[in-house]
């Protein structure tokens, strides 16, 4: 048998070996620049505060389950994959039907607007904009850039910030129960709030920023399984509900002002909901009463007047600003048939304040 000899590697092993040390440390080398190199930028960068502009995350399209928590307190509500589209600029879908519309309109608000949980085509936003434009024989389209968790502050830096630029003909913004509780439990729309706040304080550490980017996504996923308030409780000045509302007024008058400084026509809607008296068997049955009373700290009776005393707060605004109001509180059946909870639409009831909204838009729309 022919004894074979070294192959091409084995003549060269020495030669390879330095290449491939050569390679490693130019790898290392580099490495180490860009890490020096990312310190000496952190440390020069220091740390940067802004402002938190809450809206629906652009250009996601996913499908989501209602949560644990969302789940305990729904009637009527199928546990299945709801889907959500938002473009580019934080709108959800559908919403830029026409390329070049003849009116524009946008919806501002918390997750009582954004109507997550339901199909794309009945929520209220995008349904008012199909009635509009059925009955004005216009091209109509109606953004929807309301997130869950949002108060009357955030719907007005949103206001500023993306709804100008679009020079919409109407802004319509409903608010209410997010700011009441952000403010029962926090005691001011400026305190710190790791999701829900308006400043951050954004420090550049890399291991920092991958912990709360992480973080982040973790508080996504499990968002409806948590307690946003747990860590504030008992530590917030106690407003009185005339100090809240006057707090929430300001927000509302401001919000009419920069509109209308912006040829935007302004229109205030009060919140629909079940919170009522004539409904607290019910309310109770699904385990809202036990909730609102362990969570809030207060007897239902007590949320119920603050609750009702934030709504109201719509029609002063509308009356004395002389705003166009929807009044949904009173409009909008406190009915089971129309809710799945106290105060978020099942399809049903998405449907019917759509008609609602079209009727009351469609003299300023024309």
């Amino acid at each position: 048998m022919t004894k074979r000899g070294p192959n091409r590697f084995e003549k060269h092993k020495a030669k390879l070996t330095i290449a491939f040390s050569v390679f490693v440390a130019a790898l290392l080398v580099a490495g180490a620049v860009l890490l020096v190199k990312a310190a000496r930028d952190e440390i020069l960068r220091g740390g940067e505060r802004y402002i938190q502009l809450r809206e629906p995350r652009p250009l996601q399209d996913h499908s989501e389950e209602p949560g644990p928590e969302t789940m305990k307190y729904a009637v009527g509500l199928e546990k299945k994959p709801y889907r959500m589209r938002v473009d580019e600029d934080g709108y959800i879908q559908p919403s830029r039907v026409h390329d070049n519309p003849d009116r524009s309109i946008v919806f501002l608000g918390g997750s009582t607007t954004e109507c997550q949980y339901m199909a794309e085509g009945a929520r209220f936003p995008y349904v008012a904009g199909r009635l509009l434009e059925t009955a004005l024989d216009l091209k109509v389209n109606s953004y929807n850039t309301a997130k869950s968790g949002n108060n009357s502050l955030h719907s007005l830096f949103i206001l500023q910030a993306k709804v100008i630029p679009l020079k919409p003909k109407v802004a319509v913004v409903m608010e209410c129960v997010n700011d009441l509780n952000f403010l029962i439990h926090m005691g001011s729309y400026y305190r710190p709030h790791y999701n829900r706040g308006i400043i951050v304080n954004k420090e550049y550490n890399p291991v920092k920023n991958f912990l709360l980017s992480f973080g982040r996504k973790r508080s996504e996923e499990d968002f409806n399984a948590r307690d946003e308030f747990a860590a504030y409780r008992g530590t917030q000045k106690n407003y009185s509900i005339q100090e809240m509302c006057d707090l929430y007024k300001k927000n509302l008058e401001l919000f009419v002002y920069v509109c209308r400084q912006h040829d935007i026509i302004p229109v205030l809607m009060t919140q629909f909901n079940v919170l009522d008296q004539g409904n607290v068997e019910r309310l109770r049955s699904i385990g809202l009463l036990e909730s609102v009373e362990t969570h809030m700290g207060m007897p239902f009776a007590r949320y119920y007047e603050y609750y009702h005393a934030m709504n109201n707060v719509h029609r002063i605004v509308a009356e004395q600003q002389k705003v166009v109001l929807i009044d949904l509180d009173k409009l909008v059946p406190k009915s089971s048939d129309y809710f799945y909870d106290g105060v978020h639409l099942s399809e049903k009831g998405s449907r019917l304040t759509a008609q609602i909204v079209a009727k009351a838009l469609e003299p300023i729309v024309r």
